[in-house]
């Protein structure tokens, strides 16, 4: 099926909230458009609803594999596509009925190679609205590094300072951006999202950017900010680690203090993600595996304390003293709930 725009989602174990996706996508305003669900090894009924899917309407495509990621599934789904455009859309969001018709209306207006829209938040049927603005601009190769990249990869939350979130979806791209090395694993890097941002930047001569929220982003109440997750450390480490390696040969004020504050972020979700162990012991071992880990030391070193808000500073003070029983009995004080 040839068709202008391929929607990738990629599906494993949605079951509750996969027919409520699908059906956003089958209600689009814009028609010509295929549907390329990815069954990425679900063990509950989701592949039994992608099929049923694609049985009675022939704009939905089905690959079902063997369980390897999100990153995988995107990845298969990408390679499948044939079409100009192309979106990625997670199993349990939906999307506005006129997301496609917006955002491709914009590119080819503007002659862009992605379009940003915004999204909402969406939590036991309450929708919220309090989420990242964007802007009704364009902007040119010369504005991509200064107005897309480092927004994303490395946020500043110090007055002047623009942040941006990272999000695969919520973004129509023009097929031409992407390659194989875009879909990281999620299981080596967090956040991967990021770095597909990183490897297409080269590419992009110029980005929209639309203030309409256009997809809703489902809340899960198990999700990595509620829930402990696994070597962290690591996969944060590797994103920063990659961002850095690509402005290697870049002593840009402004590059340099981004990729500072990608480091500070790998500290950070590694100190709040082992907060989620509930236990001062297990805390303990997991943050000291991190400070005795080299690329730590160097990143620690060069934290810029002026990019810093008061608790973020605080929280660097006592990582610095290794004062870690304080570290964790002020965990409600370093971090917002």
């Amino acid at each position: 099926m040839n068709s202008s725009v391929a929607i990738i989602v990629p599906v494993y174990n949605q079951e509750r909230y996969l027919e409520k996706c699908i059906d956003s996508i089958l209600n689009q305003t814009y028609s010509d458009y295929e549907c390329i669900l990815v069954d990425d090894g679900s063990t509950d009924k989701s592949p039994e609803i992608c099929d049923r899917y694609a049985e009675k309407d022939n704009r939905v495509r089905v690959i079902h594999k063997h369980n390897e990621g999100v990153s995988a599934a995107r990845k298969d789904g990408y390679k499948l596509a044939s079409s100009e455009y192309i979106c990625f859309l997670d199993s349990d969001d939906f999307l506005a009925n006129d997301f496609i018709k917006l955002t491709i209306e914009k590119m080819i207006e503007t002659d862009v190679d992605v379009c940003s829209c915004g999204h909402y938040q969406y939590l036991d049927g309450e929708v919220i609205s309090k989420t990242y603005d964007f802007p009704d601009i364009v902007i040119d190769k010369s504005q991509i590094l200064d107005e897309y990249l480092l927004p994303i990869i490395g946020k500043i939350y110090s007055e002047g300072y623009k942040n941006y979130p990272g999000y695969i979806w919520g973004k129509m791209y023009k097929k031409s951006l992407i390659s194989d090395e875009c879909f990281p694993s999620e299981r080596d890097f967090f956040p991967e999202d990021d770095l597909f941002h990183l490897y297409i930047s080269p590419k992009i001569q110029k980005a929209a950017f639309i203030s309409d929220k256009l997809v809703y982003y489902r809340v899960n109440e198990i999700s990595f900010t509620h829930s402990y997750r696994k070597d962290i450390w690591r996969m944060c480490k590797n994103r920063h680690e990659r961002v850095a390696e690509f402005f290697a040969d870049t002593n840009e004020k402004k590059v340099r203090e981004r990729i500072t504050a990608s480091g500070f972020f790998s500290v950070y979700v590694t100190l709040r993600n082992a907060y989620e162990l509930d236990d001062y012991s297990k805390f303990k071992d997991e943050i000291i595996e991190m400070l005795n880990d080299s690329a730590y030391k160097h990143i620690i070193k060069e934290i810029d304390f002026g990019l810093l808000r008061p608790r973020q500073k605080m929280m660097v003070i006592l990582l610095k003293l290794k004062s870690l029983w304080l570290l964790y009995n002020f965990r409600t004080r370093l971090f917002r709930n």
